[in-house]
């Protein structure tokens, strides 16, 4: 008798001892997506996407809810604080890392869980229709003969494409001062101040320029990839244009969690996640946004994201952004 009460009250200690979330049948109930962008944006636009895809997969409601504010800081700040169960989920990109190290510097890479990365996103350099400026040796040509001269707009300092434009200089052998560096609250605000003549040059992304180039309001001068993408066949990448740029620096979109989360939950998302990526509808819109499809679970992510921060480090460094 005594024998069977022990092996009883071990077996209640063993199921006590599995997380809830490795228990039960994950997911049972609606997963929230916290996003750290308004509504509207290509980050925002893809995430809402994602959720139908996985709504669909998971067999449960994926609610995709907006906290934007302080560079992600309402975002993260809600996400670190979340249960570890798999039911919160958050998006992350490469600016991010930027503000871990910078603006919320009480994060860092080991804070949250890593997920999935979904995709990567080349950079580009737009300019303004008026723009005298037709390929980059043209806006080098410029920027040495008057120096600040050329207004490049971007989002703030440090941020991925801030680094994308010094990793563009050095490849030109360009003081990168000698451009003046506009910053502005995002992306779509400089390509915004790009089309009122506010700044001559921005530093963007496909999706977020396509309309204004196919409209004849800016046009794209360089992209920092391996291959020209398809919705602009006739700009040549930098290294087309004798620029040796290291293609390897684009932004990253993926999904994070609350730290210790139960690896079968995180498996679980990030095989969900990959299902859904291959689906028509996310190909197509991978596709259409120049996107680089470029899925990884959840240790390689992290691996991944500690070399982001690595670099990201570097170059804050040689900026003297860390002061």
């Amino acid at each position: 008798m005594l024998k069977t009460l022990c092996r009883t009250a071990l077996l209640i200690a063993a199921v006590l001892a599995v997380p809830a979330a490795a228990r039960a049948d994950y997911p049972d109930k609606p997963i929230r997506y916290l996003l750290h962008v308004s509504p509207g944006g290509a980050t925002d636009v893809m995430a809402r996407k994602l959720a139908v895809a996985l709504e669909k997969i998971l067999g449960v409601t994926v609610v995709v809810e907006n906290k934007a504010g302080g560079r992600g800081a309402a975002q993260l700040a809600e996400l670190s604080a979340a249960k570890p169960d798999g039911y919160t989920i958050g998006a992350v990109t490469s600016t991010h890392i930027g503000a871990f190290n910078q603006t919320l510097k009480q994060y860092k890479i080991d804070s949250f869980d890593w997920i999935a990365r979904l995709v990567n996103e080349p950079y580009l350099i737009v300019v303004n229709k008026d723009s005298k400026i037709q390929s980059m040796k043209d806006l080098v040509a410029a920027a040495n003969a008057k120096p600040g001269s050329v207004v490049m707009a971007g989002f703030v300092r440090g941020s991925g494409g801030h680094f994308a434009w010094e990793i563009m200089a050095k490849a030109a052998n360009l003081e990168s001062r000698k451009v003046r560096w506009v910053p502005y609250d995002s992306v779509g605000d400089a390509v915004t101040a790009t089309l009122g003549s506010h700044a001559e040059a921005a530093i963007a992304y496909v999706d977020l320029v396509r309309t204004h180039v196919d409209a004849g309001n800016l046009r794209v001068i360089a992209v920092m990839a391996d291959q020209r993408v398809p919705q602009f066949p006739n700009v040549p990448t930098l290294k087309e244009q004798g620029f040796d740029a290291d293609t390897s620096w684009q932004q990253m979109r993926g999904v994070i969690g609350p730290k210790g989360m139960p690896e079968e939950v995180k498996a679980k998302l990030a095989g969900a996640i990959k299902q859904a990526l291959e689906t028509p509808e996310l190909r197509a819109y991978i596709e259409e946004s120049a996107l680089v499809a470029a899925f990884i679970g959840p240790s390689d992510f992290a691996a991944d994201a500690r070399q982001q921060d690595k670099l990201t480090k570097q170059w804050m460094e040689a900026l003297e952004l860390t002061r």
